[in-house]
């Protein structure tokens, strides 16, 4: 498999979102978290569906060659 996993990017966005440990303590609300990790797993699956088609396209167009 090409391209990261959902879970692995997620991992990647919490470890930015972690570099300012105050945000969490200073927005310290239930709707602000839920949004965060809402955004973190859209944005995931947004970049493994996005390695998915590039890899489909790209096979396609391999085919298309021979």
């Amino acid at each position: 498999m090409y391209g990261m996993r959902k879970n692995q990017i997620e991992q990647i966005i919490k470890q930015h979102l972690d570099k300012n440990p105050d945000l969490k303590y200073y927005m310290n609300n239930d709707y602000i978290e839920e949004l965060v990790s809402l955004l973190v797993s859209g944005i995931g699956e947004a970049i493994e569906e996005n390695n998915k088609k590039i890899i489909s396209d790209i096979c396609r167009d391999i085919r298309k060659i021979r």
